[in-house]
């Protein structure tokens, strides 16, 4: 599962490992749904960076934040947002509450990158409170691997950073390039953090840093 994370980067940053412009960007240290994100997407111009609420409205009202990768290509919605919507939302870890603990917050991050790429689909919608159009995401997920299957089953899909490009590419389908991703799943790593980041208005960079916690027992 996702449902908080960082981006502790510069727009020099996501220059350099994703190849794309973005005009400005503070760091984030505390993600939150229905928040905006960064996005990073195929236009009629090439792979371009946008910007986007995290969540996608479902017909009760609330947010869809996370979209099972096992079922997103079995709804006819899902399937065309993996046909159509594919984007990657650009991170620096994220957080996952140990389900087996007293709801200690961990921060999960890659052992070898210092941003990760989030799997995520979009699609278009209407702000309700201006009438105007905006965008909308969902990062998917997959079972957690033994890595850090102690804190939680779900984690979110990765697209290596060898297979942006294929992801991206609409000639692709949904399908396949979901298929390609998954086949090569992220080596995580983790700590504990502050009950701090369990308030959305904490934001700052003390969120990642590591305290003296026990570590939940690895599986596996």
């Amino acid at each position: 599962m996702c449902g908080r994370f960082a981006l502790a980067a510069s727009a020099e940053d996501i220059r350099l490992s994703f190849g794309v412009e973005v005009s400005e960007l503070e760091p984030r240290y505390n993600i939150a749904p229905s928040q905006e994100v960064l996005l990073i997407a195929s236009s009629r111009d090439g792979i371009i960076a946008t910007r986007s609420t995290w969540g996608i409205r479902r017909s009760d009202g609330g947010l869809l934040i996370n979209i099972r990768s096992e079922t997103a290509g079995e709804k006819p919605h899902f399937r065309r947002m993996l046909e159509r919507g594919r984007c990657i939302v650009p991170a620096s870890g994220f957080f996952e509450w140990a389900q087996r603990s007293t709801r200690q917050p961990y921060y999960v991050f890659a052992e070898d990158s210092p941003l990760i790429a989030f799997a995520a689909v979009c699609t278009s919608d209407t702000d309700p409170s201006s009438g105007m159009p905006m965008t909308r995401c969902a990062i998917l997920t997959r079972a957690a691997n033994e890595r850090i299957a102690a804190l939680h089953h779900r984690e979110p899909v990765v697209v290596p950073f060898a297979l942006l490009d294929h992801w991206l590419n609409p000639d692709i389908t949904g399908t396949d390039a979901l298929a390609m991703i998954l086949a090569m799943p992220a080596r995580w790593r983790y700590h504990a953090v502050s009950s701090r980041v369990g308030r959305v208005s904490n934001d700052d960079p003390n969120l990642l840093d590591p305290i003296d916690e026990p570590e939940p027992p690895l599986l596996g």
